[in-house]
């Protein structure tokens, strides 16, 4: 075995030193050997070891800067390629709003298709990804990382076994179906720094020169800024009765915007109105903005012709630690198409929080879920009002069995008649069923798969689908009405979630989500779902 540090000097210098030949669009060897790479971040020309896609990129004092922050920042080094391979660096993430993650990529063929590791704040999770599913989760296991702090982690490779490392201890070994190639790193919703680079293992030739490639936006914009502050978050859409298209959303200037001298009334309710199926949207417009933090707003076209927008707000209060306190649940209606909304919300209830839209049941009666926490407990409720919104009865709590269910609590009818529910847990989420239209619910049961703000849609052809947060943005569709689940469909890659569906015009749907981070924006992609699955579409085709 022959080992080569290459510090001070390029690595196509050491190559020439050892009587070797550099090919840089692709590692050319005579054979495979064990090779090891210590990468020298600290001279001139730093940057011209890697693939580099944006000026985002840069390099100095001993360390690359990954500038992730609206979109993930990635880098290749250039050669060699491996086979078997352990790459191990220290890395630090400055503040965000986001998932604060930093990527080490083995095996990447292109700029798309790799297997990787990404460090988030919480979690290491391994994938595979490519142009088509850039996202196919392996596994992950939880774990923190802080802004500020310097951590360690390493990911090898031994033929179909991938073991995973952080702060000098393995977190768990994984089979994982890979290929030879480069290796990387990338940053994602935060500004990464990584320095003392190490990579060895069997350098190999590739079957064909790596390549930057572009991959198809499959997704599009519905609010880039809706000016209280360039974030938003937490959308729903609906459609009016007119026809159009009505997504409302959170905007401020992070994910909690209390009151200050740019923002004096805090973070407000905003919304777009599209009249061509979501292949483009209005200006964004104030859909209700109260003294303080008013949020999760959700959206939904009455029978008797309103419309409906309920969220919850949040006070300053110093006293807290958070620095706020929650108000409860409010409801603002529309008489007019969404033209004017009442500036005097009225309360749904107080300690409870919803985080999506009413459900409007065959017997009349308006649903919403519901839920409350504290440092002891934490469940899903419903409520229900018989008068159109105006009144709403004590909240009805979920059983939780004795786990604590965070909830963001959505609801659905079933076609017996019988309410489904489901509710977000931290490590968990679950579901309930009531058979007596709500006055009682069964004790809450676990689905088998994470979930944060599920939201429940039926399809023309009676496939229930529920979209969630974790992984990243994702969807489950259940055949049964709800008595068994698909495998998990990553939707996107980023990890704001709280997703919106709505059927359009040609029987397709509709999903929007946020992106969550520094300058979070809302998104939207187009989909068919079928008893086979789901096939993605591009967004506007669906137009009439």
């Amino acid at each position: 075995m022959r080992e080569y540090a290459v510090k001070g000097m390029s690595f196509s210098e050491v190559l020439q030193i050892c009587g070797l030949s550099l090919c840089v669009s692709a590692a050319t060897w005579c054979e495979a050997e064990e090779r090891r790479v210590e990468v020298d971040l600290s001279g001139a020309g730093v940057l011209e070891q890697w693939h580099v896609a944006d000026k985002r990129t840069s390099a100095g004092g001993g360390e690359l800067r990954l500038d992730g922050r609206h979109s993930p920042c990635r880098v290749f080094l250039k050669t060699p390629a491996f086979g078997d391979v352990s790459i191990s660096a220290s890395y630090q993430v400055e503040a965000d709003a986001g998932v604060m993650a930093v990527g080490f990529v083995i095996g990447s063929t292109d700029s798309a298709t790799s297997t990787y590791v990404h460090y988030d704040a919480h979690s290491a999770i391994l994938c595979r990804g490519d142009a088509e599913q850039p996202w196919q989760e392996i596994k992950r296991v939880g774990k923190t990382h802080k802004p500020g702090t310097w951590y360690t982690a390493r990911v090898e490779r031994k033929g179909k076994r991938v073991s995973v490392f952080f702060d000098g201890k393995l977190l768990y070994e994984a089979e994982c179906a890979g290929t030879p190639g480069l290796v990387g790193f990338y940053a994602s919703q935060t500004v990464g720094h990584i320095k003392d680079i190490v990579v060895k293992g069997e350098a190999v030739d590739l079957a064909k020169p790596w390549a930057q490639i572009s991959v198809l936006q499959k997704w599009t914009s519905v609010c880039t800024d809706a000016g209280a502050g360039g974030y938003e978050a937490f959308p729903d859409v609906c459609r009016t009765a007119d026809g159009r298209l009505l997504a409302v959303f959170y905007a401020g200037y992070g994910h909690v915007a209390m009151p200050n001298d740019k923002l004096p009334k805090g973070g407000r309710i905003s919304g777009c109105f599209s009249s061509d199926e979501g292949a483009t949207w209005s200006e964004a417009f104030t859909l209700f903005d109260g003294p303080y933090d008013d949020r999760d707003p959700s959206v939904v076209q009455l029978k008797d012709g309103r419309l409906a927008c309920t969220f919850f707000t949040l006070k300053p209060n110093p006293k807290e630690k958070r620095g706020f306190e929650g108000l409860g649940s409010f409801i603002v209606t529309s008489a007019d198409g969404g033209k004017t909304w009442e500036t005097e919300p009225r309360q749904v209830c107080k300690g409870y929080y919803c985080s999506s839209p009413i459900r409007e049941l065959a017997d009349g009666r308006l649903a919403l879920g519901i839920y409350r926490q504290d440092s002891k407990e934490a469940c899903g409720a419903v409520t229900f009002s018989k008068d159109g919104g105006k009144t709403w009865c004590p909240p009805i709590d979920i059983p939780t069995g004795g786990l604590r269910y965070e909830a963001e609590t959505d609801l659905i009818e079933l076609k017996d008649g019988s309410l489904f529910a489901a509710l977000r847990g931290q490590k968990h989420s679950g579901w309930s069923v009531s058979k007596d239209g709500g006055r009682t619910w069964s004790v809450a049961e676990l689905f088998g798969f994470p979930g944060h703000c599920h939201y429940l849609h039926r399809t023309p052809d009676d496939i229930i689908l529920m979209a969630h947060r974790i992984p990243s943005t994702s969807l489950h569709y259940s055949l049964d009405e709800g008595k068994s689940w698909s495998k998990n469909v990553i939707v996107d890659t980023v990890g704001g979630a709280y997703p919106s569906m709505v059927t359009l015009k040609d029987g397709t749907i509709l999903i929007i989500y946020y992106e969550e981070g520094r300058g979070s924006s809302i998104r939207s992609k187009r989909f068919r779902a079928t008893r086979n699955g789901i096939e993605w579409l591009p967004v506007g085709a669906g137009k009439p």
